[in-house]
């Protein structure tokens, strides 16, 4: 149960759950500030969990009275514990603040109804609601886009996927935003927002990869085609990527190859844009077997044109992960320097690896068009042409030869 929170500096988060972020070298310094004076020091984590989180639970009676400076004193207490535990700058940590149960386990956020009404409560304060109403429903009532329930409080899609805004004049359905035009879009239920948000979160931390093309976020979503029966039976490869999915790498691992054609594969391609996340390109029902016969035939192609080292340099990135990385930055390195110019090649190139992906046939000439028309700038400049043209001109060999030979041309 976690939403990004609603700006930069509200006091206050939907859910008690706060970001430390990477591990610290001075863990302790940066938890309790200078001299220990955490409530003074404004840059300190401690100060800022107690007033962007904590206390806004007990101001508003998800907490009881004097809970919050209990709280801190016990993370006072046990500063040192945290900060041992704080250490790993390559991973990120959370502070996730709920009860035990009777039975002594950890109660997540979701499971605990104070937490849950005050979610909800912070939802409703947003205007999340103006569902459409139904046509036999009483005053008040909204119809859920998914499943199709009557329910007085609806929240719409743009609160789970921000592909879309509302902040503009002539958006979607073509009028100025209001919650009577937001209605019209795609209002869900509570219970399918929850679903959804799940889904979400899962996604956002198992199955995105944000490092194989620079500014670009890469869902890679997998899809267990033989039935949730048949579980038992996909391979031990599929089992650990469908539980871990990339959160070990961040990236297309040596891993996604080793699955068989029970799981299929979806890629959403997505850029961040200030608050809008914008959708570049999705590929759905790639099966595995695909992005092996695509590795294979780099793997040929790097060979043949001298970039062995292309083809296996012994780390856990997949081919995969160097086509695009390669093929990227090639195109980008001769998209201009105006924002227009590098969109279009942007745009252009995701059509390209689309295509590799789909296993449609793609146009050769076309990308050769593009490389040899706007070789000429970079040829002006003398020092690319002595340090690297050379190098320049392999890499579009070794790509060249590539596409040639996915397409199954000699």
């Amino acid at each position: 149960m976690y939403r990004a929170p609603v700006g930069a500096n509200v006091k206050w988060r939907f859910s008690p759950i706060y970001k430390l972020g990477k591990g610290c070298a001075n863990a302790k310094d940066a938890l309790l500030g200078k001299g220990d004076s955490w409530r003074k020091d404004t840059e300190s984590r401690f100060y800022k969990l107690y007033n962007s989180t904590l206390y806004a639970f007990e101001k508003e009676g998800a907490f009881s009275e004097g809970s919050v400076d209990k709280i801190m004193e016990c993370l006072k207490e046990n500063v040192d514990r945290i900060a041992e535990l704080w250490n790993d700058r390559r991973s990120s940590y959370l502070l996730i603040f709920s009860p035990i149960s009777e039975d002594g386990h950890f109660m997540y956020p979701l499971d605990v109804k104070a937490y849950l009404s005050y979610f909800r409560s912070r939802l409703k304060e947003q205007g999340a609601g103006g569902g459409c109403s139904s046509q036999n429903g009483s005053v008040g009532e909204k119809l859920c886009a998914l499943c199709r329930s009557q329910t007085s409080e609806t929240v719409n899609l743009d609160k789970i996927f921000a592909f879309a805004t509302f902040d503009k004049e002539n958006f979607l359905p073509g009028i100025k935003a209001s919650d009577k035009s937001k209605g019209k879009m795609f209002p869900i239920c509570q219970d399918c927002y929850k679903a959804l948000s799940g889904g979400k979160a899962c996604i956002d931390e198992k199955y995105s990869d944000s490092k194989s093309i620079y500014g670009v976020n890469i869902y890679v979503v997998p899809e267990l085609i033989m039935g949730n029966a048949n579980m038992g039976h996909a391979v031990q490869f599929n089992e650990d990527f469908l539980s871990k999915g990339l959160s070990n790498e961040g990236h297309l691992s040596n891993r996604i190859m080793k699955m068989d054609d029970s799981v299929v594969l979806h890629f959403v391609f997505w850029e961040k844009n200030q608050a809008q996340e914008r959708l570049l390109l999705m590929v759905e029902d790639v099966p595995p077997s695909r992005l092996k016969h695509i590795e294979e035939t780099w793997g040929i192609s790097a060979n043949a044109t001298g970039r062995s080292d292309l083809s296996n340099d012994g780390s856990a990135n997949s081919r995969l992960y160097r086509i695009i990385g390669l093929m990227w930055s090639k195109v980008m390195e001769l998209a201009g320097k105006s924002d227009n110019e590098r969109n279009y090649a942007k745009d252009w190139m995701l059509g390209i690896e689309g295509k590799i992906l789909s296993g449609e046939c793609i146009n050769v000439d076309e990308v050769k068009t593009f490389f040899v028309s706007r070789l000429q700038g970079l040829c002006a400049d003398h020092e690319w042409v002595q340090n690297k043209s050379k190098y320049f001109a392999r890499d579009v060999y070794c790509i060249i030869d590539f596409l040639y030979r996915l397409n199954g041309e000699d």
